[in-house]
């Protein structure tokens, strides 16, 4: 059962992330010159003003895309069972949300005199995004069509 709808979506919202880690997410335009920034760039936030963290260490969104990829593949492997694929699904959309998130909210509040933009690297977990709720879509399916037969029995 492996070889269902859901999983190709899955394996998509991996891959796209897979690319998110190795995509700009940002680029700088100094002058003429164009530098490019990648999630591995952002290390720490040094004054991130949240209720509970303050100034602590703040998850990359480096760890949050592999803890995304950790999960849809857990998803993958674990067809018998889609009530728990459903809820894995929406587990995994968090770390994506806290990627965009976090890459929007550093890089629009950083003081700056050169101009930034937000690159095509930072839509990817929104992309993901949208697999993963294609892929639930395919899980609910599957599961009313599973429930519609234990009725004929």
């Amino acid at each position: 059962m492996i070889q269902r709808k859901q999983t190709i979506f899955l394996l998509l919202a991996i891959l796209v992330m897979v690319g998110y880690i190795f995509a700009p997410v940002v680029k700088v335009e100094i002058g003429a010159a164009a530098n490019y920034l990648y999630v591995t760039n952002l290390v720490f936030s040094k004054n991130v003003n949240f209720p509970l963290i303050g100034h602590y260490f703040v998850l990359l969104p480096l760890d949050s895309a592999f803890v995304a990829i950790g999960l849809n593949l857990l998803t993958i492997f674990l067809y018998r069972r889609r009530p728990l694929q459903i809820a894995l699904c929406w587990l995994s959309v968090l770390p994506l949300l806290f990627s965009f998130c976090y890459v929007y909210y550093h890089w629009s509040v950083a003081p700056s005199t050169f101009d930034q933009y937000f690159y095509f690297g930072n839509l990817s977990p929104l992309i993901a995004i949208v697999f993963i709720f294609i892929a639930m879509f395919f899980i609910r399916k599957d599961e009313e069509l599973v429930k519609s037969v234990d009725r004929l029995r």
